[in-house]
């Protein structure tokens, strides 16, 4: 074996240890780079060369060579800041990127987003976000992933299809004094305002003709609300509990029977009419609407429900609207739920009551869940869900290409990604309003920097060593 052999050793310790340098102060010029995974340098040794003992052979190393730099996909910490589209990921996975106009996909761990003039949501570089697009009222995924555009800056006017009213009915009320239904009470042709009309008293019904009553806000398909009023009364035929109600709305908005707003027919504004019975223990056994009772329901539909024409659109009207008290049809009997309305000994109240549908309104705000839902706040009141951002999951992070911006590639080494949405398929949580800090650890980093300094000086020392011995060699014959 040649003395020139731990020249070569020593040359292979200077470059493994000076790209190792360079792995040391790449780690440190991103101690501050958001979502940044540090570098290790692996070394290992090259292949021995067999040599002659008095024992025998053995093997004498030939030096050393950076084997392998790894990244530390380890969890760091997090920076709070005040924009909610910055985001960290708690947990497993990367976000998935795409340039504008490319199907190519990136992966990152920074989530340091903005919205851009095209109302994308894009990192520093332009690459647009990617996620699965939500049903505005149900909020279920639609199709698969694609660019995320929050371009709903308007919500559209949903139309109300529904109407919920809760309430207890005092049992201890007696019947109106008035023999007729509570439907045939209704006038819409007599509103006279004259105190001493004992009859109308101002109002459409009288006070008097009724016991309890609801007032519930609906909207139709342009946005425009409307007034729903519910009035209950005790049956006029003395039936034990048994309560008439009517569904009433402005005569002058009821366009099927007041065009253009002018009222002519005594029965505008009167949208349906039935009653509801309750058992003895003051909890719903039937209610019938109408002209029809449970048979009347359709398909899969639990509720009654009832016709609403407020525009001159014969396209989008008559609207039809259910009508929850909270009792259910399911297909034999009504059943209640865990609130529901009753009849009880106790002040007639109303305990809850909502309309969905919603008139137009301009986007606010918006928020990101911890599952990576972006829900839009609008100023109709309405929190509206838009996008649900995706997550990637490989098989081997070690295999992924490093290209810079926070950027990685898939590759043969890594697999491919395993797209879901964020806390399904292990895949972490989103947290808003921050960022991942980098993994680097300065500290560290100042003693492997020492370290490597000194190895470097001491294989430098081998060389010089080595060399000075080749020079006695040389010096041999004068």
């Amino acid at each position: 074996m040649s003395i020139y052999s731990s020249l070569y050793a020593g040359v292979s310790g200077l470059t493994a240890l000076g790209n190792s340098m360079s792995v040391i102060g790449d780690n440190i010029a991103n101690v501050n780079t958001t979502g940044f995974k540090g570098s290790r340098a692996t070394f290992q040794d090259i292949l021995n060369t067999t040599v002659t003992t008095g024992n025998g052979t053995t093997q004498v190393g030939q030096g050393t060579v950076l084997s392998d730099v790894s990244s530390a996909f380890s969890q760091s910490g997090f920076e709070t800041t005040d924009s909610i589209t910055d985001i960290a990921i708690d947990g497993e996975g990367f976000f998935v990127l795409s340039p504008d106009g490319s199907e190519q996909k990136f992966y990152s761990r920074s989530g340091a987003f903005t919205v851009n003039e095209t109302n994308s949501l894009v990192n520093s570089a332009g690459m647009i976000v990617q996620g699965y697009q939500l049903d505005a009222e149900s909020g279920a995924r639609v199709g698969t992933y694609g660019d995320i555009l929050l371009d709903s800056t308007i919500a559209p006017p949903i139309k109300t299809t529904q109407v919920s009213l809760l309430t207890n009915l005092d049992s201890t009320e007696t019947k109106s004094a008035n023999a007729n239904e509570l439907f045939a009470r209704w006038d819409a042709t007599d509103t006279a305002a004259d105190a001493t009309d004992a009859t109308k008293d101002g109002k459409i019904i009288a006070e008097t003709d009724y016991s309890h009553s609801a007032t519930i806000k609906v909207y139709d398909v342009q946005g425009n609300s409307h007034d729903v009023t519910i009035y209950f009364d005790k049956a006029f035929d003395g039936t034990a509990n048994k309560w008439d109600f009517i569904v009433t709305t402005n005569p002058e908005e009821d366009a099927a029977k007041s065009p253009n707003g002018v009222v002519t027919d005594t029965t505008s504004g009167l949208l349906s009419w039935g009653f509801i019975q309750f058992d003895s223990e003051g909890k719903i056994s039937d209610i019938q609407m109408g002209d029809g009772g449970p048979a009347a329901i359709e398909g899969s539909a639990e509720y009654l429900s009832f016709s609403a024409d407020f525009l001159d659109d014969a396209t989008e009207n008559p609207m039809s609207i259910e009508l929850d008290f909270g009792a259910k049809w399911n297909g034999t009997t009504w059943v209640s739920d865990t609130l529901a309305t009753t009849q009880y000994a106790s002040t007639s109240v109303n305990m809850f009551q909502s309309a969905n549908g919603f008139a137009r309104g301009e986007i606010q705000d918006m928020t990101i869940s911890k599952d990576g839902t972006i829900r839009g706040i609008y100023s109709n009141g309405k929190t509206i869900p838009l996008y649900q951002i995706c997550l990637a999951r490989f098989n081997n992070n070690q295999g992924l290409d490093k290209l810079g911006g926070s950027l990685f590639r898939d590759t043969v080494e890594s697999g491919p990604p395993a797209i879901n949405p964020p806390q399904t398929n292990g895949l972490g949580q989103l947290i808003s309003s921050s960022l991942e800090q980098s993994t680097v650890d300065i500290a560290v980093e100042f003693v492997k920097m020492i370290t490597t300094q000194r190895g470097y000086q001491a294989n430098s020392k081998t060389i010089l060593t080595t060399d000075q011995m080749i020079q006695t060699v040389v010096n041999l014959k004068r």
